[in-house]
Parts: structure tokens; sequence; C-alpha cells
């Protein structure tokens, strides 16, 4: 459920002109603050920092939001395309309904 909700955060994270190659960066530094152990790893309900970096860091996760982000700040997205938002839309009702 974690990764899914940071999924669908690094999307739009992207869609509001944020640059997603950034939240892998935060977790990274998240892990270091709480110390990121096997145990704690294993006790938790949330995955590590370092574990959530490296999941949104995957080519194909970052790649799908870096498009959406280069598209929001050209400015892309009219009448006869979908948007940004369209497509995050999109990508958010299909993971919740798989």
């Amino acid at each position: 459920m974690e990764i899914e909700a940071d999924y669908i955060g690094l999307l739009l994270m992207a869609s509001a002109g944020y640059d997603p190659r950034i939240a892998p960066r935060v977790y990274e530094k998240l892990g270091k603050l709480t110390g990121d152990s096997a145990l704690r790893d294993y006790l938790s309900t949330h995955p590590s920092g370092k574990r959530r970096a490296q999941l949104l860091a995957q080519a194909q996760v970052m790649e799908e939001a870096l498009h959406i982000y280069r598209e929001r700040i050209a400015g892309r997205g009219n009448e006869e395309t979908a948007s940004p938002d369209d497509v995050v839309m999109e990508k958010i009702v299909w993971v919740l309904t798989a």
C-alpha cells in the first residue's frame, strides 16, 4: 500500500510541476535520519527510506513521472491531447482498481 501511495505521490508531484528526481533523495535522507536496519524494516508498517528511494528511482517509474513533469513545465496539454493531470488521474484509477 505504501509503495502505491509513493508511486501516486510521485505522479502527482510531477503533475504539479515539481521535479520527481528529488523524491528518492528525500527518502534516502529520511532513511539516514531514522537509521534504516533490517529489524526496523521487519517491525515497521512502512518500507525503509532506502527501499522507498530505490523503488521510486526505478527506470520505468521515474521515466513515467519525468514525462509528466516535462509536459507540465513545457505548458503542454490542450483540448486535443490529454493533459498531464488527465494522465495522472488515469494512472491513479488504474493503480486503485488493479
